[in-house]
């Protein structure tokens, strides 16, 4: 067929310029904009253009405003730093309130602002897919004003992307029905450019080809008409798995899957073939939607395998090939865990045309970039929001420390901004702030800055919304989860009493006080009426009542976990009946604003359709993509089931609230029964809701604010709002001594006080309480706290580690409300005392015996993998050299988790959490027994080989020889053979590293795990 034919357009270039003019024509655009955003009051501003340095400035008297800027997003700032900071008005993707007099006021002052940084980059790879897939032009066209008017100028723009692909394939031997067949769905394209898939969803109908690529038209049209600049997706060799079949000379390198699904071929960048394919695609690009200057490409994105193609000389030729096609032009790549690989900078021709988008900037272990990245240039980053979850949270208090210091320092390589959340249309006050930052020459004063958005977002001075936002400023916006994400709601999750999060991928632990957050509720609800009207309001109202009910379920779930441990169902049952009616309000409560419906966003993808086959197509993508992402390989085996985690309306009630129900009830069975409860296939229940095509609403069915007053009354006096945890000082004590158990009861309710707190510990004889046993009284968010003494007691051991267990239980409830009791038990140890020579390190509360040769450890700790480094060891310093080795039998291991790891750890400096040279050989309760290792030298395991159908007991072996080479081993005959788990290379490895056993329970619930050890030498 001849090109052109399946996306309704000519083989012409397209007549668009490469920029927006800062004269009349910029000018035009945007008092275009402006009449869209301000229809009522456009007439009373108006816009002139200036030269020189990016800025704008804002002078004039009532009725007569005049902005001034160098361009249609210098200008369009400057009106809405007016409105905002002038009229006490706000326009945002999540809500607007745009309550203005007829008359509009003269400036409070004469706003003068100066972009300091010229990239002021947004959106994700991912936007396209989690945001609004099939979302048309009227979407588009708000979102870009809505980018304008916060000063941003670089837009990714991955829609209409596959028509490229689909002439560039129809050029290189396929067919128009084999292209449009590995053409992922809309949903699911942004995964098919980074080259983690294929297929899924498609093929896509000729008609959505030209649909999509007559919006994308539309966007980058739009776009450089607001002088903002395009970003395009760049070229890095993704083909079809037989493409070098098809066309002789080229090669391919497998990618294998990423998370259950086929990964697309990589073509070798190094060959004619590859020139060729990228010379016609950046041809296509440019006949279908007109010139650019910026191409994303992540060239080996999450997992990608180079093969045996030199990574530098991968990066050149992908380099060449754009610069061919677009001399001058940027290639952009993100800055992501181990993203760009250093070697791919090295590689490069010119540093100085490639810029970093970091999505990491705000994380704490993230500290210096220019060394990081070798100089090349870079934009200060974030990623506040993974997969379009309804969740609050951003690390705002990182991103006004860090920003203006890491520009101004000297030597500094950052030279532009982006706000990169996976999907948008949340989170209004993180993006207005973060948009903010590039337009201040001083540092943000965070707690000003929240008093004067509490002020434009709902239209007034009052001192309840100021109380609200600094409670959001404190908790939701001063984040601490070690992974830089905000915690998501359990209800959401697929039903486990183990579940921490919504989805596997996913912090598990709260990333902020939960009863601090319910001051924010609290604070909404006492806003005066008048300014009650405004969508802001609605959606924020919404938006907080629904995360604090999402909060509870981070109250409730160990409670129901601790209750059907203890076998206790009368508890049970009643945290159970608690938990499915917050769930069922949870869904009401999104009731209330259409950002958090469900039957809008399937209605889009049923709108895209031209047939009544697509229309099913389309549907089950966008169900697909909210519940099990794709088929069961990815939902269960690739943990991405609920990734896109939401408290959406209609979803919560059809598919969550189901689930929980079933699961809780069989639980609930089992006990009263005294049985095994059954097990559940998740995916067999998911997967006919996303075939199903039955509608859902798609305007609000729920009043925001009675619901959000509802919400508040249910939960000031709902039961089981305290948690209880217990410590023991010394963890470990010899025989004959004692130690200190501390409980602590917390009012998890930010609500309401208690009414009297009694704390009573059982199970260990001799305990003596240092202090009362009861509280009259816990106010929100406070603490009761008691002491007992407990005597270890004096007889002779008979393990290294013997536990002194103790159980402790507080009986509370709301001030006038129902009482009840919450359990938590606890142990301590008594402890053979460890031999002179050796040393210990934990960062899981590990504690340690010894006793006649044999050794233990018993802990805790989330993971040991990346970024999460939580164990307990003891070592020998220096003990591993050249030509030595460490060898030690894993005797018992407790099955705390299938990657619950035990065995032989080395690092240079165990006592140094960044040190390289790290590496560890254990064995697990399910994944036999592995080698992780640190290919990098930065300090963090990030590589493992295994060999699987092995447990404890066996004896592991990690030896080095000469040339440095590190080797595990296991034996599971007492040494008389043993099998090779991996030989690897480990940078940055010192002449001698510490050496010793070490254990993690990894389990992100706080478990504990109890790990015996014999057989310890060093050769």
């Amino acid at each position: 067929m001849a090109r052109g034919a399946a996306d309704g357009t000519a083989d012409t270039e397209s007549t668009a310029g490469a920029g927006g003019s800062a004269g009349a024509e910029g000018v035009r655009a945007a008092e275009a904009a402006l009449r869209r955003l301000l229809p009522r009051h456009a007439d009373q501003i108006t816009l002139r253009t200036v030269g020189g340095p990016e800025r704008f400035a804002v002078h004039g008297r009532a009725g007569r405003i005049t902005v001034q800027g160098t361009g249609p997003v210098a200008l369009l700032t400057g009106v809405h730093w007016y409105l905002k900071y002038s009229c006490d008005a706000h326009i945002s993707w999540s809500g607007t309130q745009l309550e203005l007099p007829a008359t509009l006021p003269a400036p409070r002052a004469q706003h003068r602002q100066r972009a300091t940084v010229g990239h002021r980059f947004a959106l994700n790879d991912t936007h396209d897919g989690y945001t609004a897939p099939y979302a048309g032009w009227e979407h588009w066209e708000r979102f870009l004003d809505v980018l304008a008017a916060h000063g941003v100028n670089e837009v990714l723009v991955t829609a209409g992307q596959e028509a490229v692909y689909h002439r560039l394939l129809t050029e290189f031997g396929y067919s128009d029905a084999e292209a449009r067949a590995w053409t992922p769905a809309p949903s699911h394209q942004p995964w098919w450019l980074l080259q983690n898939l294929s297929r899924y969803g498609g093929p896509v109908s000729r008609e959505l080809l030209r649909r999509r690529a007559r919006l994308a038209r539309r966007i980058v049209g739009r776009m450089r008409e607001l002088g903002m600049r395009p970003v395009f997706p760049g070229w890095f060799g993704t083909v079809p798995a037989d493409f070098a079949r098809r066309n002789p000379g080229g090669r391919t390198v497998p990618q294998g899957t990423w998370n259950g699904l086929e990964r697309p071929a990589w073509l070798d960048p190094r060959t004619a073939v590859f020139r060729k394919v990228a010379a016609a695609f950046y041809r296509h690009q440019r006949e279908l939607f007109g010139p650019a200057e910026h191409f994303k490409m992540d060239l080996l994105h999450e997992g990608g395998d180079p093969g045996d193609v030199p990574v530098p000389e991968a990066a050149r030729a992908v380099e060449k090939a754009l610069q061919q096609a677009h001399p001058g032009a940027t290639w952009v790549i993100l800055g992501w865990q181990e993203n760009p690989r250093r070697e791919l900078l090295d590689g490069l021709a010119h540093k100085d045309r490639m810029l970093i988008v970091d999505g990491l900037s705000d994380l704490e272990r993230v500290t210096d970039r220019e060394r990081d990245w070798g100089g090349v240039p870079y934009a200060f980053g974030t990623i506040p929001n993974f997969g379009g979850r309804t969740t609050l949270g951003a690390k705002t208090h990182m991103w006004t420390e860090r920003f203006t210091s890491w520009r101004d320092k000297a030597g500094s390589k950052l030279a532009g901004t982006c706000y990169m959340p996976e999907a948008t249309h949340r989170d209004p006050a993180a993006a207005e702030l973060f948009t903010e930052l590039a337009w201040r020459e001083e540092a943000v004063d965070r707690t000003r800055w929240f008093e004067d958005y509490a002020r434009l977002r709902y239209g007034g001075t009052d001192a309840s919304a100021r109380s609200a936002t600094a409670a959001l400023r404190e908790t939701a916006y001063r984040i601490t989860s070690a992974d830089g994400r905000p915690h998501d709601s359990v209800f959401a999750s697929r039903p486990s009493l183990t579940a921490r999060s919504g989805t596997y991928f996913a912090t598990h632990t709260p990333a902020y006080d939960l009863p601090g957050f319910d001051a924010a509720l609290a604070g909404l609800l006492g806003v005066s009426a008048r300014l009650r009207d405004s969508d802001a309001y609605r959606y924020d109202l919404t938006d907080t009542a629904r995360q604090v009910l999402a909060n509870r379920s981070w109250v409730l779930i160990p409670q129901l976990e601790e209750a059907y441990r203890q076998r206790d169902a009368a508890t049970f049952k009643r945290l159970a009946a608690l938990w499915l009616k917050l769930l069922g309000l949870a869904d009401e409560v999104a009731g209330g604003h259409r950002a958090f419906l469900l039957g809008p966003w399937l209605h889009d993808a049923r709108a895209s359709a031209a047939s009544a086959a697509e229309r099913a197509q389309l549907e089950h993508t966008a169900r697909a993509l909210v519940t099990t992402w794709a088929d069961r390989a990815t939902a269960d085996g690739g943990h991405l089931a609920n990734y896109a985690n939401r408290d959406w309306h209609g979803l919560l009630r059809d598919v969550h609230l189901p689930q929980w129900r079933a699961y809780l009830d069989e639980l609930q069975d089992a006990l009263e029964q005294d049985r095994e409860p059954e097990t559940f296939d998740w995916y067999a229940r998911e997967e006919p809701w996303t075939r199903k095509t039955e509608p859902y609403a798609r305007r609000p069915v729920t009043d925001p604010y009675r619901t959000a007053r509802r919400v508040h009354d249910v939960l000031a006096t709902a039961p089981f709002q305290g948690s209880l945890t217990v410590t023991a000082a010394p963890a470990a004590v010899p025989p004959g001594e004692s130690a200190t158990v501390t409980a602590v009861f917390r009012n998890e309710n930010g609500l309401r006080a208690t009414g009297t707190v009694g704390l009573r510990l059982t199970g260990a004889d001799g305990a003596r309480p240092q202090d009362p046993t009861s509280t009259p009284s816990v106010e929100p968010g406070g603490t009761a706290r008691v002491r007992w003494r407990i005597p270890a007691g004096s007889g002779a051991l008979t393990d290294p580690l013997e536990p002194v267990p103790f159980t402790v239980r507080a009986t509370y409830g709301p001030r006038g409300g129902q009482r009840v009791t919450t359990t938590r038990t606890g142990r301590f140890h008594r402890a053979g005392p460890l031999p002179g020579g050796v040393r210990t390190v934990t960062t899981n509360d590990a504690v340690f015996g010894q006793l006649d040769g044999r050794w233990a450890i018993d802990g805790a700790g989330a993971d040991l993998w990346k970024s999460r480094a939580e164990f307990g060891a003891v070592h020998r310093p220096g003990a591993l050299a050249a030509g030595g080795s460490v060898t030690v039998r894993v005797v018992s291991q407790d099955d705390s988790g299938p990657w619950a790891r035990a065995g032989i750890i080395a690092r240079n400096d165990l006592s140094d959490a960044r040190a390289p040279g790290f590496l560890n050989l254990a064995v697990t309760p399910g994944n036999g027994v592995v080698l992780s290792y640190d290919t990098n030298g930065d300090g963090t395991l990030d590589t493992y080989q295994r060999l699987t159908g092995v447990r404890a007991p066996v004896l592991l072996r990690l030896s080095r020889d000469a040339d440095g080479a590190f080797t595990g081993a296991l034996s599971t005959d007492e040494g008389k053979t043993w099998r090779t788990v991996a030989t690897v290379r480990v940078p940055g490895a010192s002449a001698k590293l510490d050496a010793g056993l070490f254990m993690t329970a990894a389990d992100s619930s706080g478990r504990r795990a109890t790990v015996e050890f014999d057989r310890w030498a060093t050769q």
